[in-house]
């Protein structure tokens, strides 16, 4: 399984680069839907003369609501800079943080509001460890799972990425709730692991991986022991349902 600094290291180098989503399909459409909810942000944020940094993330916060697409992807990007240059910062604000970017994750609009809040929110959820998240964790798995079959390859790949930290974190308190979303995602998992975009078909095997767990799979079924790999009874499952995975294993090597 991945470990969770590593989904963070990748979600920061991604963030910092702008450029580590692969290239967008020709395709746009999302199966994002509302936010769950207006907006409860509730904070007593004032401009101080020496803290620059909680100045800067008032504006951000407020920025996160405008009117103005580009200004709310803009302002998502500015979040995860500031998780990562001032990550006591964020965990100081966490409830503010996470509430904004939920709703960007349901952004109704712009799908660039999305992609950059699922990238913003795998970092965020790096640097709290996934603490504290509370109902925010059933809002960004529900919405997570939608965007694992969009057409737009960045946003399926930041939707791999993100789902796949999200097993890291779900813990006790949301494990049978991850075990359901992850079963009825587990169809999607198997398509995409020979994905059209060679880096979605990558963080789909990754995620895969941090998934197992939830699935109850057989060391038959894991991909992480070579020992444990050509297996035959995985084989005949394989070659009954999915014959065309059955064949990309075997030129890949997993089997």
């Amino acid at each position: 399984m991945l470990g969770i600094q590593s989904w963070e290291n990748l979600a920061e180098s991604s963030h910092l680069a702008e450029s580590s989503s692969p290239e967008s399909g020709t395709g746009c459409s999302s199966s994002r839907g509302s936010c769950p909810q207006e907006p409860q942000v509730s904070w007593k944020l004032r401009f101080q003369k020496w803290e620059p940094l909680k100045n800067a993330f008032f504006i951000l916060a407020e920025r996160a609501q405008d009117p103005n697409a580009k200004k709310r992807r803009m302002a998502m990007r500015g979040l995860g800079t500031m998780a990562c240059e001032a990550p006591d910062k964020v965990r100081k604000y966490k409830k503010i943080v996470l509430d904004l970017l939920v709703c960007g994750l349901y952004d109704p609009v712009s799908l660039e509001v999305i992609h950059e809040s699922m990238k913003t929110l795998t970092i965020v959820l790096g640097k709290i460890q996934g603490t504290g998240l509370g109902s925010f964790f059933i809002e960004i798995t529900l919405q997570t799972r939608t965007l694992l079959d969009d057409e737009n390859d960045s946003l399926r790949y930041s939707a791999f990425v993100l789902f796949g930290q999200l097993a890291a974190f779900a813990g006790r308190k949301w494990k049978k709730f991850f075990t359901s979303q992850v079963k009825q995602t587990q169809d999607l998992l198997l398509i995409h692991l020979q994905d059209r975009n060679p880096q979605v078909a990558k963080a789909c095997k990754t995620t895969f991986r941090a998934c197992s767990p939830y699935l109850k799979l057989r060391k038959e079924y894991s991909f992480q022991n070579e020992e444990d790999q050509r297996n035959p009874k995985l084989c005949r499952q394989l070659s009954h349902y999915h014959p065309e995975l059955l064949q990309f294993f075997y030129a890949n090597k997993i089997l």
